[in-house]
């Protein structure tokens, strides 16, 4: 990959990239660090990764540090142990329709929540995804079959208690 390119990826790709990671991780700064990271290590690596697999290459890098992300912060919570219940939000609580949903896809196994955002959100084809994700297109179909079925009956079940 030479500078040209490089930098062309940065220009045509960053945008969506960081879409993704700020959907993922619904904290922008943290997004944009591993937008950061990922084309650092596009540039480190450029040699290696060939131009056709620039995108895929950069969703995989941005996939994993999004998911080194959560389970940093899984462990910290833990650690600290500060949560207090009777300050969690109850489900019964009125929320706007986007945010419902947004609890709805932050609930989700972080794998079904990254094929659900780029399939829905950023329209990514199966075959993107799975070349991003280093799974098949028919793992990715079932992965968010299985995501939507979850947002569904959670949202079922709250709209048959209001």
């Amino acid at each position: 990959m030479t500078n040209a390119e490089y930098n062309h990826s940065v220009e045509h790709l960053s945008d969506s990239l960081y879409r993704f990671a700020v959907q993922f991780l619904k904290d922008s700064q943290e997004a944009q660090d591993v937008v950061q990271d990922a084309f650092e290590k596009l540039w480190l690596n450029r040699e290696k990764v060939e131009r056709e697999k620039v995108k895929s290459w950069l969703f995989t890098c941005a996939h994993n540090g999004m998911l080194n992300q959560v389970y940093r912060k899984k462990r910290q919570l833990k650690h600290l142990d500060s949560l207090n219940k009777s300050e969690c939000q109850q489900p019964d609580q009125a929320f706007e329709s986007k945010q419902i949903v947004d609890l709805m896809v932050s609930s989700l196994p972080p794998l079904q929540k990254s094929i659900l955002l780029l399939r829905d959100l950023e329209g990514y084809t199966y075959e993107e995804i799975g070349d991003m994700l280093s799974i098949s297109s028919a793992q990715v179909k079932v992965y968010l079959f299985r995501a939507r079925i979850k947002i569904k009956k959670q949202l079922k079940g709250i709209f048959e208690l209001a």
